[in-house]
């Protein structure tokens, strides 16, 4: 009996210690051309301010973000480089995770604000997919 009562307690201090703190953030990046362009994509701690970044190469597509805390997050990146767009110009661009992202970025899709998320401890955020590139509203950005 005294061997069974310590089997338990070690397996509840076990599973105590191996209870997760932070989550995982896991999306994809689109961009308008016919390659993907390296960038920085940012996820962004709603309450405290924080931000994580990741570096994606040139034509990267899916995202990892590892040990996240849990909270509310919004998503967005920056080109690495100045990209030219049709007016000759150069610039660095921004896209996001915004609301026009899951109604389909038609142009009945009006909203261009940053959509919010939750990442969860112990859980993994699924399809933040930062595609907004044409109006992604970045008042919230570094």
């Amino acid at each position: 009996m005294k061997n069974l009562f310590i089997l338990l307690f070690l397996s509840a201090i076990l599973l105590t210690s191996c209870s997760s703190t932070s989550g995982t953030v896991k999306g994809t990046v689109c961009y308008p051309a016919e390659y993907i362009p390296a960038m920085n994509v940012y996820l962004k701690n709603k309450e405290t301010s924080k931000i994580y970044s990741l570096n994606i190469e040139e034509n990267q597509k899916p995202f990892k973000f590892r040990k996240i805390p849990a909270g509310n997050y919004i998503a967005f990146a920056y080109t690495v480089q100045k990209v030219s767009s049709d007016d000759d110009k150069s610039t660095i661009t921004n896209g996001g995770y915004t609301h026009a992202v899951p109604c389909g970025l038609t142009i009945e899709c009006k909203d261009h604000s940053l959509l919010i998320f939750k990442v969860q401890n112990g859980k993994t955020t699924k399809n933040i997919q930062i595609c907004d590139w044409f109006g992604a509203i970045m008042q919230d950005r570094k």
